[in-house]
């Protein structure tokens, strides 16, 4: 069965994954790179450093988010989100943009040592504000 998510079952896809795709478009290139992300009361949280994605969203802030939850070929969910990129720069909000991402992602951190996802290197620390949302899915019974 082929159907269309709601959007509780969008969010519950959005809140059990970690990596998605982000899409982004400037001087007529489009670029799409894998992110990790959490995601919190309509908004995507990501960090990165400086590089094309960055520079990018910087000259056009529209950009599209993808989210995948596979269990096979014939069971999977997809979420797509258009939305607008907004740089962090206030160190109190992007120190609670990092918790939100380290409340996330650390959890589930593995190694010898687990290492909190906060990392001090990464300058740039953004968010997209969700405009839209759709979400498929597939399921054989």
């Amino acid at each position: 069965m082929l159907g269309k998510m709601n959007n509780n079952q969008i969010v519950n896809v959005l809140q059990s994954q970690i990596i998605g795709r982000l899409a982004c478009y400037a001087d007529e290139k489009l670029y799409v790179v894998p992110i990790t992300y959490a995601y919190k009361d309509g908004y995507i949280y990501c960090h990165s450093k400086n590089g094309m994605k960055i520079d990018m969203m910087n000259k056009n802030p529209k950009v599209c988010f993808e989210v995948d939850q596979i269990e096979n070929m014939n069971s999977w969910r997809c979420v797509i989100l258009w939305g607008e990129y907004e740089k962090i720069e206030n160190d109190a909000a992007r120190d609670e943009a990092m918790q939100i991402l380290n409340d996330r992602i650390g959890p589930i951190s593995t190694g010898e040592t687990v290492v909190p996802y906060i990392r001090q290197d990464v300058p740039s620390s953004f968010r997209i504000k969700i405009k839209e949302q759709t979400g498929r899915f597939e399921k054989i019974q």
